[in-house]
This record gives structure tokens, sequence and C-alpha cells, in this order.
């Protein structure tokens, strides 16, 4: 890892920031991803640090894995997540919207590297923002619908998922597509569906 991603990196710990979750280093393409969370420590950290004219430098349109996305799997996944993600943020309660929210935005970019939160940002009002916000830093309520609703956006049908006893089974199709578009921790069971 190059000195000055050291640097950096302490400079995040100091701010606030939490390594894996705020941000994190990819040996292989020796690149480092931050957070907009974590950027947003940075600056209110150190801001004597131009960090403007920095991010001009080296700032990726979150558009572009996007773009990528959909063209792998075939539909509009992105756009029909973050219509979901909006419906699904005007009717879950505080609870059930949090854990919706954490599964889907932190699940969708680690396998993906598509900001979803910072697209979705993006379209909505400042209290929906503010919302938002609040949604991602509390405890969440299981509940499953993140999980339907990403194996459907990335081209599933309602058939892929069955939620029954607090436990989720998939076929096939829908195993597959979810591992596509999300990662993270869960168990998830593949379910033998006759179509």
């Amino acid at each position: 890892m190059a000195d000055d991603a050291v640097r950096l990196f302490r400079m995040l710990i100091e701010a606030g920031a939490t390594p894996g979750k705020d941000f994190s280093y990819d040996l292989g393409t020796a690149s480092a991803q931050i957070s907009d969370r974590a950027f947003e420590k940075l600056k209110a950290a150190f801001p004597e640090v131009d960090w403007a004219s920095i991010c001009q430098q080296i700032e990726l349109d979150p558009a572009v894995p996007a773009e990528y996305l959909d063209a792998y799997l075939g539909t509009h996944f992105v756009e029909q997540m973050l219509t979901r993600l909006e419906q699904r943020l005007d009717h879950l309660a505080d609870g059930q919207a949090a854990w919706y929210l954490q599964q889907v935005l932190g699940g969708v970019e680690q396998r993906t590297q598509v900001s979803l939160y910072v697209l979705l940002q993006r379209r909505l009002s400042l209290t929906k923002q503010a919302r938002l916000e609040t949604l991602l830093r509390q405890p969440g309520d299981p509940c499953y619908l993140w999980m339907i609703d990403l194996v459907e956006a990335a081209g599933g049908s309602s058939a892929d998922v069955e939620i029954q006893d607090g436990e989720a089974m998939l076929t096939q199709p829908g195993l597959t597509l979810l591992m596509t578009v999300w990662t993270g921790e869960y168990d998830l069971l593949e379910e033998d569906i006759e179509h």
C-alpha cells in the first residue's frame, strides 16, 4: 500500500471513520474506497485541506458502474432499486426501513461498487435525506422485503424468493441473482421450486 494511502487511512481513523465499513483498500487494483460518510468526517476533522480540489481529480461518477451493472444484468436494476428504495423509505416503519436500507445500500455497494446511497440522495428532498441518515444510524427490525426487491430488480420473479418463518428460501435463479448484486452475512436457503 502506498504511503499516501496509509496517511489517508490514518486521517480517516482520526476523523472517526471505521475501517472496512467507511473505507477500504483493494490490493488487487491498488485503489481506495471511501464512503460519503467518511468523506464528510474527513472534511470536518481536517478543514484546512482543500478536499474539493482533491476530489475533482479522483471522483468517479457513481452512474458509471451502475451502467455496467445494468448492461450485465440486461435490465434497469439501478433505476428499479432506486424507485423501490424511495417507496420503502416512504412506507416502512422506522425499524424496518433501517434494516431494509442497511441491507440494500451496504450489500449492493460492497458487491457491485454501485453507490445506491449517493444516487438515492440525489433524488431525495432534504427532509427525506435527513430521515435516510437517521435510519442508517439506528438498529433495524428484521424486514425481508429487501431480498425480494433485489431479486426482482435484478430480473427475477416473485416466485424466486419466499419468506417463511423468518427464513428466506430462494430458487437457484433467485440465489444467483441475489449473489450477483448483493453480499453480506445472511443465512440463505435454496428452495427447489417447480415452475
